[in-house]
C-alpha cells in the first residue's frame, strides 16, 4: 500500500501513474479570483475533478467566448471536457484530486475581457 499526503504546495503534482493508462494528480489552482484567470485549456480527453478540501471554482466554456463559474461541492465528481481553468476564492485553501490520461494533448486560449461580462 502507498499512502500519499494531499498537502502539496505546488499547482500540479502527479502522485500516481499506471503506465500509459491513467494518472492522478493533486491540483491547487494558482488563481484567487475570476479576474486572475486569463487562459483556458482544453484536452483531447476528459478529466475528472474531485474536491479534496477547501474551495475551488471551476471556470468553464464551451466555445471560449462565454464562461460559466461552477463552485465545486464536496462529494461531487466533475467530469470536464470543455475549456477550463479554476480559482480558489480569495486565496483560501483549495485542493482537488484530478484523474486523467497521462498522454493528453492540451490547447490554450487567451480570455478576452468580454468573456467576463
Amino acid at each position: 500500500m502507498k499512502v500519499i499526503e494531499a498537502n502539496s504546495k505546488e499547482r500540479w503534482q502527479v502522485v500516481f501513474r499506471e503506465e500509459n493508462k491513467w494518472q492522478v494528480g493533486i491540483y491547487i489552482p494558482e488563481n484567487t479570483s475570476l479576474e486572475e484567470v486569463t487562459v483556458l485549456e482544453k484536452h483531447n480527453r476528459p478529466e475528472l475533478f474531485f474536491l479534496v478540501k477547501g474551495e475551488i471554482v471551476l471556470v468553464l466554456s464551451q466555445d471560449g467566448s462565454r464562461i460559466e463559474e461552477v463552485k465545486m461541492l464536496p462529494g461531487k465528481i466533475y467530469v470536464v471536457d470543455e475549456w477550463h481553468n479554476a480559482y480558489r476564492p480569495h486565496g483560501r485553501e483549495g485542493i482537488a484530486l484530478v484523474v486523467e490520461a497521462p498522454d493528453i494533448e492540451t490547447e490554450y486560449i487567451q480570455l478576452g475581457s468580454k468573456c467576463r461580462e
